[in-house]
């Protein structure tokens, strides 16, 4: 199976040049995508490129987005006739060793994803909160526990995700790849990698508060697709099913949106009224977004008796309760 290495890029002269030489060296054939750098970053990837048939350079007058980048270069490399496209970032946070342990893990027909451990000394903060909350939103929308959703280190199997197409344009686009991937009924895994920041001004960051933004937005709209939509159905499988950190917060997720909505409803309704409002929404929302009905039902039916002999502030405080005490009572079952 043939592979190409697509690295997207924008401002990253400082790094660019060392990633390029490692995959010449490991006689890789690469698709540099330009996403519109203004620092010199085109004239010196042309000038490497000149001259080499393994060597490709897309470039965009305008900054486009990782997405666009992304999309370009998947294009580009199904042009080629090639079967496998690995993704590697520009800036030096992916070792040539990890991509290589990828490529020699990809499976005909498997999205391949890093890993890197999220308790390694120096992970930036703001990262972490981003991993986590789309690893809870991945596990929300398609049931499976990837434990890094935003790693950009990926292998492609490109026949199988050719017809999957999003809206996202910047950083929200692989994570929304990786959730139409999934509904699609492609099989997903991870392999650990290294996990590499660079701290202070070596680490060259270009997300902005309008990704978050964005990031939001997509989530919200894959969430409303999942839930009033009836397709897509998953067709899950594979060793990311396991029961892990993901999958005991969407639990608790469950115990605090059940336990909400029946504090609420018993407001204003009778209590037999109000469960059977609340009751058919969380069951709903249960099988849709791949918590345990049970778990939600039996948050729903407690909190909402507890509110017929106690003060709503009590109410809250118990639909907290059970949501802490539920998620640490769970750690038991869960592989992380």
């Amino acid at each position: 199976m043939r592979v190409a290495v697509i690295v997207p890029t924008y401002r990253n002269l400082r790094t660019l040049p060392t990633v390029l030489q490692e995959l010449a060296d490991a006689e890789l054939s690469v698709i540099v995508i330009d996403d519109g750098s203004d620092d010199g970053t085109n004239e010196w990837a042309r000038a490497w490129c000149d001259g080499h048939a393994q060597r490709t350079l897309i470039t965009f007058t305008h900054n486009q987005g990782k997405g666009a980048a992304l999309v370009a270069g998947l294009a580009r490399a199904r042009e080629l006739g090639f079967g496998c496209a690995l993704t590697m970032d520009s800036d030096g946070q992916h070792r040539i060793g990890d991509a290589l342990k990828l490529l020699q893990s990809a499976r005909r027909g498997v999205f391949l994803l890093g890993r890197r451990c999220e308790v390694t000394e120096g992970y930036p903060t703001a990262s972490l909160f981003g991993r986590r909350l789309w690893a809870l939103g991945i596990r929300a929308l398609t049931g499976l526990g990837v434990s890094d959703p935003i790693c950009g280190l990926r292998c492609y199997p490109l026949a199988q995700v050719e017809h999957i197409v999003c809206r996202g344009g910047r950083y929200a686009w692989e994570e929304e790849f990786l959730v139409r991937a999934a509904w699609a009924g492609v099989e997903i895994d991870e392999l650990e990698i290294a996990t590499v920041y660079q701290t202070g001004e070596q680490r060259v960051s270009h997300f902005r508060f309008g990704d978050w933004v964005e990031s939001l937005t997509v989530f919200a709209r894959l969430a409303a697709t999942r839930v009033f939509v009836l397709t897509p159905s998953s067709a899950l499988r594979g060793s990311l099913l396991r029961r892990d950190r993901s999958w005991r917060r969407i639990q608790g997720a469950a115990i605090l949106v059940a336990g909400t909505l029946a504090l609420c409803a018993t407001q204003q309704f009778d209590v037999f009224v109000a469960l059977a409002i609340v009751v058919p929404i969380v069951m709903w929302l249960g099988w849709r977004l791949h918590a345990s009905v049970l778990v939600a039902l039996c948050a729903a039916v407690i909190v909402a008796l507890l509110s017929t002999i106690a003060p709503a502030w009590l109410s809250a405080i118990a639909v907290i309760s059970l949501m802490l005490a539920f998620t640490r009572a769970a750690r038991c079952l869960g592989s992380n």
